[in-house]
């Protein structure tokens, strides 16, 4: 069976393009080598990440995330069994946010039009992509 998870997590410090990539790199080889497939978002020092594989897998790199340093107040908002995954060829997608507000109307607009067009969504997903766009209307 595969689980969804979502998570949110508090950067302690502003994270940069070239901290990003020290992140993302490794976790893409990382996923794609456990079958882990999601997606991560950044914006104004929170992280809001959706993760998919086998259970104990799933579980075991969410114990990993709660220990890294980088962040505090990891939050499992939900963890979901799902029969098929919502970004299967992701090892990891990523978008961050800048302060530029029509690039963030733009992003909610997709996220209304992405959310309502998805015909079986779970409730992971549905609470991903509110809190992602809570997330950058709140500035």
């Amino acid at each position: 069976m595969i689980q969804q998870i979502v998570y949110y997590s508090i950067s302690d410090t502003i994270i940069t393009e070239s901290k990003l990539n020290e992140i993302l790199e490794p976790s893409r080889i990382n996923n794609s080598k456990k079958n882990i497939t999601g997606c991560l978002l950044y914006h104004n020092k929170v992280f809001l990440q959706l993760l998919e594989g086998k259970r104990d897998i799933i579980h075991q790199l969410y114990k990993k995330i709660q220990k890294d340093k980088r962040h505090s107040n990891v939050t499992l908002i939900i963890e979901e069994d799902i029969k098929k995954r919502m970004f299967p060829g992701w090892s990891m997608a990523f978008h961050e946010f800048d302060s530029n507000k029509a690039k963030v109307d733009k992003f909610v607009e997709s996220i209304d039009f992405f959310s309502k067009s998805i015909p079986k969504k779970t409730e992971a997903i549905d609470l991903f992509w509110r809190m992602a766009k809570q997330i950058v209307v709140k500035q």
